[in-house]
């Protein structure tokens, strides 16, 4: 929330995507005679009113007028798939853009990007028409790795098509074929299409063609366009069409874009299991134990008690030993390396080191299985189509005891049964013997996901003072710092602490500095600092004020209306204790109002307490996991900016005459 002061999280979960709508035009009726009468009615009225009265019948302005101010508009938006019979496929593409602006000329450079193991591209056509009428041609196509200088190995391409003359005016045209030779799953075939797109569309058309006979499932997700079906020399013809699209405005703190975006779902794939299957054949092919693995294993385990200390151990061997480089070589961005070969090799991604886990864990008696990923806001897979491409990452699941513990052999830092707050509520499909199984990881509630500040503060006559701060970092955070630090060297050790005193104290003089956990291997860091602070306090004459900082109203929350629900994704706790010891030669003359703010999405309060002549400042900030309808909105930015006024509060003491 952006009420953290410490450290923050994303947590609006925003992307750019434009999702389109159909409206149903308005008719009064079908016949002539109709029109005819409401042209007379129209008339009188506006004479009976006055021509006041004009601008409401003035004309709805066009597609093209609406968006006039937009960077762009694409005019066309085409894609034509055919799957052949021997599963093989060709998509085609037919693009064309209207430059509006000049945030819009850098569209001169087209990415296609496609695996040459599986694909190609051919039939490329582009240009570029200027606007006095010119037509030209592009003047190059490039064929280049997109992840250069990246830890990976693959043979994912982009082809970059570059267009001359691109200016505002112009109108950009291009198409090529991309056709995929061999599918992932043996004689299989899964397709996805947005009635969606980041600029206006005039014109969206999408065009499936498949053999007859062949089966497969359509399901359609938060639209009622259907296609229109022909049958043409033993292919079946589906076309989907939308003219005249509406621009999605992106909202901050939005609910998951799947709920809202219009799309149409295909695959040939049964169900589930089909998928599981598959999966487990390719883990059983691939989980080879060398007696590289089993030498490792006993070494590793001799001094390890239960399971749970013999797979912790395993696990931190492999974050000590092995590195991450992504090896989505072809159809090895699904199937795993052999684990001897990642083993002996030291390195490999994902779902090879969990491969590798896996190994060592059979070594070790302890069953485990690997199981796929994909984040909360892409929604439950189970409840769509079968498809192996929702998942984008792999963890491993461990049966300990009589439960199943998940652990992201990648996450440094954390114990078995600890999650990344960036994994909490990802959706997992576990492969297994049986078929497999969905499940989902916990929401982190604020147990965990918390923060402390204690600070006895000893105000001096003139304005400055002296801090004693024990802090108590969020675990997620903890873990960051205490990985970075294990990398850097001496300097830059004693350039980043100089730096965390310059900011903590701000020009005063750090006096003693002491940590807690920052060489342990897992928890939280404890800080606990003691400094001076110059010219800490406001002084004007013999008042002297202070408090804890007002806290910034920022820019969320500021439309006068919004259109879609709000989501707050993390629960989180912040508890700020501030003890303020006034002079002997000062008298206390204001202490604030106490602040207690309470929401559907979150609690804030500041409260003081008078003890002889000290004064505690309490401040505490719950943010909850919550979604909210649209009806809420004004409830939401009150509350923001409630927080902004309230907390300008300030201590006063005056000097003794």
């Amino acid at each position: 929330m952006v009420l953290n002061k410490y450290f923050k999280i994303h947590t609006g979960k925003n992307t750019n995507v434009v999702i389109s709508s159909q409206k149903e035009p308005f008719a009064l009726g079908d016949t002539e005679g109709d029109k005819v009468i409401f042209r007379k009615y129209a008339v009188l009225i506006l004479l009976l009113f006055g021509i006041s009265f004009f601008p409401a019948f003035a004309a709805t302005p066009s597609w093209e007028e609406k968006y006039s101010d937009e960077s762009s508009l694409d005019l066309l938006s085409e894609r034509t798939v055919e799957l052949k019979k021997d599963w093989s496929s060709e998509e085609t593409l037919h693009f064309i853009t209207k430059v509006q602006k000049e945030d819009a000329k850098d569209l001169g450079e087209i990415p296609i990007d496609y695996d040459k193991s599986f694909q190609e591209v051919k039939d490329i056509g582009a240009f570029v028409t200027t606007p006095d009428g010119k037509k030209l041609k592009y003047k190059a196509i490039q064929d280049l790795a997109p992840y250069s200088g990246e830890p990976l190995y693959s043979n994912n391409r982009t082809k970059v098509i570059t267009l001359p003359a691109v200016t505002p005016g112009s109108t950009i045209e291009w198409q090529a074929a991309i056709v995929n030779k061999k599918p992932i799953i043996k004689n299989s075939f899964d397709e996805y299409f947005s009635f969606s797109n980041t600029a206006p569309t005039k014109n969206l058309l999408f065009t499936l063609i498949v053999p007859k006979g062949l089966p497969f499932q359509i399901t359609h997700y938060n639209t009622q366009i259907k296609p229109k079906v022909r049958e043409e020399t033993g292919k079946i013809f589906y076309q989907w069409q939308l003219e005249n699209t509406d621009k999605f405005e992106p909202e901050e703190y939005m609910p998951p874009l799947y709920e809202f975006n219009e799309y149409v779902s295909i695959s040939s794939i049964k169900d589930w299991k089909d998928i599981a299957q598959w999966y487990w054949a390719l883990v059983n092919k691939n989980l080879k134990i060398s007696q590289a693995i089993r030498d490792e294993v006993k070494k590793i385990t001799a001094a390890k008690g239960s399971d749970t200390e013999k797979a912790q151990a395993i696990i931190k061997y492999l974050q000590d030993n092995f590195r991450y480089v992504s090896m989505s070589f072809g159809y090895n961005r699904y199937e795993p390396h052999p684990s001897d070969e990642v083993f002996a090799n030291k390195y490999g991604d994902c779902k090879d080191q969990v491969l590798v886990a896996m190994a060592m864990l059979k070594e070790a008696g302890i069953k485990s299985y690997l199981a796929l990923y994909r984040d909360e806001e892409g929604g439950n897979p189970k409840d769509k189509l079968p498809k192996p491409n929702y998942f984008d990452h792999v963890i491993l699941a461990l049966q300990l005891a009589d439960k199943i513990c998940y652990a992201d052999v990648l996450a440094k830092g954390y114990r078995i049964d600890e999650i990344p707050l960036s994994l909490q509520g990802g959706w997992l499909f576990l492969i297994n013997e049986s078929g497999g199984f969905f499940s989902q990881l916990p929401i982190l509630d604020e147990t965990v996901n918390y923060s402390t500040l204690e600070q006895k503060i000893q105000i001096r006559d003139d304005g400055s003072a002296l801090f004693e701060a024990t802090s108590e970092w969020p675990r997620d955070f903890s873990i960051e710092v205490r990985e970075k630090l294990k990398s850097m060297t001496e300097k830059q050790k004693k350039e980043f602490f100089e730096a965390l005193d310059e900011n903590r104290n701000a020009g005063g003089k750090m006096l003693e500095r002491k940590w807690e956990g920052i060489e342990s291997d897992y928890g939280r860091i404890k800080s606990i600092v003691k400094f001076e602070s110059s010219q800490w306090a406001d002084i004007s004459g013999d008042f002297v004020s202070f408090s804890e900082e007002r806290y910034g109203r920022g820019f969320d929350f500021t439309r006068k209306e919004r259109k879609y629900p709000i989501m707050f994704w993390l629960n989180s706790l912040q508890k700020t204790t501030n003890t303020y010891s006034v002079p002997d030669s000062f008298e206390i003359v204001n202490i604030p109002k106490d602040i207690n703010l309470k929401s559907k999405f979150s609690e804030f309060s500041r409260t003081y307490q008078r003890q002889g002549n000290n004064i505690v400042e309490t401040e505490i900030t719950v943010s909850r996991r919550a979604r909210l309808p649209v009806s809420d909105y004004e409830a939401v930015r009150d509350f923001y900016n409630k927080v902004h006024q309230l907390t300008n509060g300030k201590i006063i003491i005056k000097k003794r005459n």
